[in-house]
This record gives structure tokens, sequence and C-alpha cells, in this order.
């Protein structure tokens, strides 16, 4: 039951909101962005067609969020790219903010981010050479970097209306998965702290009932049956501390730091303990050190019973500011289990995490125990994860920045040969021939269309568009159209024309 309690608050927190309650923000907006995105007269077919499309993408986002998100994407591309480009017409406001809307919705939904970033990646090189082959097929050669200049246009607004929604869900569904995380590693500490803290303090307790077992198994005054029984209960005493660590309890018990009641209590129970503290650890590290040692006596008593046994607390303060602990014992072979050596792994992640080190092993013929613990408390904070949110912006980020780099340098090679001088202007006249207009021509053309704030061109005329080398209020840009390959127009275009 505790089990699917949680897993039901993971569902709840992490992933998306129940069907019903996002489809009943999500579809109003919709329903109501559309037909103010969509002029109603003439286009009441776009209109019936955009309502179906978007309610169809509501109902089947639940299923297919990355789709769904394709989808309104590709209905940014396809009337940005082929029917009006970005860059120089007046675009519909309302296949952006959907695309927006399932963004967010994906990214909030969605525990991975590389199938959705596959798929907007697919999509936007896809459309890369369809809007190049389009302007091509209205600008001739100029539209090459026409289509470049509009696609880098695009992707900019994408990344502003769909990238930064998506990244909004996701960063609203990462705060949510550390906060499940949080109680989560919450719980497992309470329960690690807890399993060892019953090894180490019930191990301990448990190690000198064995150790008495043990002297009752070899005593002289007792018979072979009592001295049989005696091993037993020594055996049967040193299996349970084998398994004490996967035993879960609640202990109320504070933590401890004194180490002579420790000593003393092992010394009545049979053991020979030499303590050598002559000075006292820090304050901080107090309660490490009582583990350090109980983990060691009980070790020592579990493993080489009877063997005499030396704790020495080394307390630096003035060089290296570091406390030692050492625990000595000799060995014996008592023909039982020599242990998991769980006790010493978790008191090892322990000390680790103070900043120091735990070696335990063999040397000269005798059992070592050793634990450095630096003084400085700065050298003892684990290191900390980077920030969550800066691995979610620095691919969108990286991507922008290309992106905008790529932009500018474009734009910078159009405009340094794209103004076309004013005497050459004057003579050109309407009939000359186009192969002889266009070797006075500038290399490359405004990036732009200002076709729709002009007169119509002739039919099937070619025209281009050049700024004016000096530009005044009466002469902003020139337009040059071309009829069965003669200049057929020519016209100087003012300043207040951009303004109407």
């Amino acid at each position: 039951m505790a089990a699917l309690l949680a897993a039901r608050r993971r569902s709840w927190l992490v992933g998306a909101a129940p069907v019903h309650r996002w489809r009943a923000g999500v579809l109003p907006f919709l329903l109501i962005a559309v037909p103010l995105g969509i002029e109603l007269a003439g286009r009441w077919t776009e209109l019936v067609v955009s309502l179906v499309v978007a309610g169809a993408c509501v109902v089947a986002f639940g299923r297919f969020p990355v789709a769904v998100l394709s989808l309104a994407v590709a209905g940014v591309l396809v009337p940005t790219l082929v029917l009006s480009p970005v860059a120089t017409s007046p675009v519909r406001g309302w296949p952006f903010a959907a695309a927006g809307v399932f963004g967010y919705l994906t990214g909030r939904r969605l525990a991975g981010q590389r199938p959705a970033v596959t798929a907007l990646a697919g999509l936007l090189l896809a459309g890369l050479p369809v809007g190049v082959l389009v302007d091509v097929g209205q600008r001739a050669g100029f539209g090459v970097l026409f289509g470049l200049y509009d696609w880098f246009v695009l992707v900019l607004v994408l990344l502003l209306t769909v990238a930064l929604p998506w990244l909004a869900g996701r960063y609203r569904r990462q705060r949510a998965e550390l906060l499940v995380a949080g109680f989560e590693r919450a719980a497992l500490l309470q329960r690690a702290r807890i399993a060892r803290e019953m090894h180490d303090s019930l191990g301990h307790e448990l190690g000198l009932v064995a150790l008495r077992a043990a002297a009752l198994e070899v005593s002289q005054r007792l018979d072979e049956p009592t001295r049989a029984q005696a091993g037993e209960l020594r055996a049967g005493v040193t299996a349970a501390t084998e398994r004490l660590g996967e035993i879960v309890g609640l202990l109320g018990e504070p933590e401890r730091t004194d180490l002579t009641p420790l000593v003393a209590r092992a010394v009545a129970a049979g053991q020979r303990v030499e303590l050598d503290a002559p000075a006292e650890p820090p304050e901080h590290l107090a309660g490490a050190v009582h583990r350090i040692v109980r983990e060691g006596l009980t070790n020592a008593a579990r493993h080489a019973p009877g063997m005499p046994v030396t704790v020495a607390i080394d307390v630096d303060i003035d060089v290296a500011e570091r406390t030692t602990v050492t625990v000595t014992n000799g060995l014996v072979d008592t023909g039982g289990s020599r242990g998991r050596g769980s006790g010493l792994a978790g008191l090892r992640e322990q000390v680790e995490l103070l900043g120091g080190t735990l070696e335990g092993g063999v040397h000269d013929g005798r059992f070592v125990l050793e634990a450095t613990l630096p003084h400085d408390p700065a050298r003892r904070q684990p290191t900390r994860e980077r920030p969550r949110l800066w691995r979610l912006l620095r691919v969108p980020l990286l991507a922008a920045a290309v992106v905008v780099a790529l932009a500018f340098g474009l734009y910078a090679l159009v405009g340094s040969d794209n103004r076309l001088d004013p005497a050459v202007y004057q003579k050109l006249h309407i009939g000359q021939p186009q192969e002889s207009v266009e070797k006075v021509l500038p290399r490359f053309q405004i990036l732009g269309d200002p076709e729709r704030m002009l007169s119509a061109p002739p039919p099937a005329a070619d025209c281009r568009h050049y700024w004016a080398e000096v530009q005044t209020d009466e002469r902003l840009f020139y337009r040059l159209c071309f009829l069965d390959r003669r200049l057929a127009v020519k016209e100087t275009v003012p300043r207040d024309a951009v303004s109407r």
C-alpha cells in the first residue's frame, strides 16, 4: 500500500495533470485563439480545418505528445516557409501560440528530452531546403541567401515561442522530480541511518555477548555439553550480528561521543583494550570517532576473541589539522565466518562524507583499522551537482547563439554589397537589356520583400530591390523589374512608404 501511494504521488507530481484538467484549459484557449488569428471574411475553410486540427491535437496529445508537437510545429513551418516568409510578410500568430502551448505540455509530460529535440531538429532541418527552393523559384540565385535568412529568422522565432515554453515545462517537471526524489532520499537516508545505528550499537553489544560465550566455550570448569552449548550460543550470536544490518527499526538513543564507557564495557566483557587518547577530537568529529572505535572493537570481539586491542587517537591541530583513529588487534582463526564487511562499508561511506578516508587490512600479522578525519568543515562538503536549470538551458542557448551568429554573418555579407549608387541608377533606362543592367548592379539585394509596400509589378516580372547608397527621405531604396529580359520598371521608393 505504501508503494502504491508513493507511485501515485510521483505520478501526480511528476507526470502531466489528469487529462480532463489540462484539456479543460487548453481546448478553450485554442478554440478562441484560432478564430482570433484568422480573418473570417472569405476564410471559412481555413477556420473549420484549423479548429478540427486543433481539437484533434488536444484529444491525441495524451497518447502521442511528440507527434502532436511535431504537427503543431509543422503548422508553423509550412505557412511561414512556403506561403508567406516570416522575414518579409505578416504571419498568423495562432500557429505559434498553439505550438507554444503544446511545447510546454510536452516538456511537462515527457521524462526524456531526446524524442522531442530529435523531432523538432528534424523538422527544422527539413524545412531549410524547402524554404530555399521556394525562394529560389521566386528570386532565382538570390533566393538561396534569402531562403537561408528567412530560415534563420524562423528558427529564432520558434526558439522564443516553442523552445522557451518547452523549457518551462521541463523545468516544472524537474522541480517536481526533485521534490519526489527529496522525499524518497530522505526516507532512504532515514532507513540507512536506522540500520547503521542498529548495526553499530546492537552489533557491538552482541559482539560482547559472543565474546563471553567464547570464554565459556573454553572454560575448564564446565562440562563438555555445557561448553558445546556455549559454542552454539556464540555461533548464533555471531550469525545474528551478521544479519543485523538488514533489520530496520526506530532507535531513539542520541549519538554517543564518550569513549571511556565504550572501552569499559568491552573490558568488562573480557576484551583486553588499551586506549591511547591524549587529546579530545573536535566536537563535530567526536561522534564519528566513537563510531569508528566501536566498529573496531566489534570486529575484534567477533573475529579475534581474546586478542589484545589497541585504540589510538591522534589529534593534530597545528600542522595537518586532522584526527587519526587507529584500532589494532591480533589475528586468530575461530573457525567461524569472517563476515561480509557491511559494517566497515557503511562506516567508510560516513567517513568519506566527512572528507576523510578509512582503510582496513592485515599488516605485520595484525589487523589495522585506520581512519583519517580532516578538521576543516569546508573539506567535508560533498561536491554538489551543477544546477539543473543550466543543464536545461545550455543546449537551446548554444543553438540560439549559433543561429544568431550565422544570421548576423549572412546579413553582414549581404549588406556589404546591396547598395546602388544614385548616379548609376540615373543612367539606367526603360527597355535596357537585362544583361547590361546586371553588370552595374550590386551582387546582393535587400534581405526583405518590399513588394507589399509598393504598387503591383507587371505580371511575370522579375523585380530586384537595392538600398540607395545615399539615402534621403525621398530616396530610401530602388526597385528594378525586368520583363522579357528588358528593364520594365525603374522606381525610387521614399522613406514614408516604409512608414505606411
